[in-house]
């Protein structure tokens, strides 16, 4: 059986999310594991441009999820 595209795109995008999650560089202070909303009220842009990014790839996977419909039930019956 040959992998189809919607598994080999969630493979892809399981093994890029680890990758994604690192802390990039240039924050000063402390690196601690700790959860406040100071950095998004600080960075209202960043904050906007990061949901627009998660709403459109929940949209983009719901989307290749759901699929086309049914060609059988998209085709046009000929009266014989």
């Amino acid at each position: 059986m040959k992998p189809s595209r919607l598994r080999f795109l969630f493979l892809a995008g399981l093994f890029a999310i680890p990758a994604l999650a690192h802390a990039h560089p240039g924050h000063d202070g402390d690196h601690d594991f700790v959860w406040d909303f100071d950095h998004f009220v600080s960075h209202p842009l960043a904050t906007a441009a990061c949901a627009t990014i998660l709403v459109a790839a929940g949209w983009i996977t719901w989307r290749l999820l759901k699929g086309p419909k049914s060609t059988e039930a998209n085709r046009v019956r000929r009266d014989r």
